[in-house]
């Protein structure tokens, strides 16, 4: 597992390259993987004819589940610590308590509804 030290050094880029790639990782696990594994153990388990369905299928079914959700948890640690360390490089410059430029321009001094009249052109004074 990477080090949250070590993806605290790598560029911005680098680190939203990396968390594209885990994400993208995570999706295709869960759809190849996960879901059908899962999907194998609800179908056995609504078998109840022990002929057709035995206890150690049960068993191999669970247990291909359990290491499916392993390896998810594993993934979605890694994409977190990357997440993680993204949004505290990030949240200074977009969460600043300082007013935007936009904000610190001053106000227009044409009245909107004179432009509308059109009691604001000049000439029409």
């Amino acid at each position: 597992m990477v080090d949250s030290g070590e993806i605290e050094n790598l560029p911005l880029g680098d680190r939203l390259k990396k968390a594209d790639h885990l994400a993208r990782e995570l999706s295709e696990h869960l759809r190849q993987a996960y879901l059908p594994k899962l999907l194998d153990l609800r179908g056995a388990a609504k078998v109840y004819d022990a002929d057709e369905v035995s206890d150690q299928q049960i068993l191999d079914h669970t247990l291909a589940v359990l290491q499916a959700e392993e390896f998810t948890a594993e993934l979605y640690a890694r994409l977190r610590l990357y997440l993680d360390s993204i949004r505290t490089e990030m949240s200074p410059l977009l969460f600043t308590d300082e007013p935007s430029a936009a904000a610190a321009r001053p106000a227009p001094e044409v009245d909107v509804e004179d432009v509308i009249d059109g009691s604001g052109k000049p000439g029409h004074e």
